[in-house]
Parts: structure tokens; C-alpha cells; sequence
């Protein structure tokens, strides 16, 4: 498992097919790996399946596994953006996006085999 975690939410803008999407994605995350520190990354489809006030617009999910500092992985990227030497495509402006730096809030839990339910405690 890579050292540090970045997500990014995404959805396309009106008038770009998934297949386009997609296609254009894949290749951007391939971009990325070559980027010093970045080392993993999957795309994942997000379906909302309850929410609790004002549900996010979003439609993907990309989650980036970073080796070694965080602000040098991404700085790392600004630097291919700003340099133009990552592409992309004419509607990429009208793209809605938010990254985000991951840090565990707690270790991870797992179920146990036979542990009583919360409720039977």
C-alpha cells in the first residue's frame, strides 16, 4: 500500500460520452504515473445510494497512491500541468473536479470473525 493517498472527484461536462471520458482518463492517469512519487491509481464510478442533506455532484472517483512526500508528488504534477507536457482535451475547463489528500483519521477496522454485533453488546 502506497505511503500517502490523493482522491480526486470528478464529472464530465455536458456533451462528453463516458467512453470519451474514459478514455481520455485512463490515459491521463498513465500520465501522472510517470511523475515522480506517483506510483498507483484506479478509477472507480460512484453511485449515490442515500444521502443526508445536499447530495456532491460527482460521477468518478480516482484514487492516487503517493511514495514519498506528499507536497513534492504534487508539486511534481503542477509543474507537467504549467509546462503543458500533460494533455488535455478542448472540454477539460467545463470538467467539475476536487482533489483531495487523504490522512487516516483512525486505524483500519476490521470485522472479526464471531465479534457480537453493536447491537448485542
Amino acid at each position: 500500500m502506497a505511503e500517502q493517498e490523493y482522491i480526486v472527484l470528478s464529472k464530465p461536462p455536458e456533451g462528453v460520452g463516458e467512453q470519451e471520458y474514459g478514455e481520455w482518463y485512463d490515459g491521463h492517469m498513465r500520465e501522472i504515473l510517470a511523475l515522480p512519487g506517483w506510483v498507483s491509481a484506479q478509477r472507480s464510478v460512484l453511485t449515490l445510494r442515500g444521502s443526508r442533506g445536499d447530495a456532491f455532484a460527482y460521477e468518478y472517483l480516482v484514487r492516487y497512491g503517493i511514495e514519498g512526500d506528499l507536497d513534492l508528488a504534487l508539486a511534481a504534477l503542477r509543474e507537467a500541468v504549467d509546462s503543458g507536457r500533460l494533455y488535455f482535451p478542448e472540454w477539460f475547463p467545463q470538467i467539475r473536479t476536487a482533489g483531495f489528500s487523504v490522512l487516516p483519521a483512525t486505524p483500519t477496522v476490521t470485522a472479526e470473525a464471531g465479534a457480537p454485533a453493536v447491537a448485542d453488546v
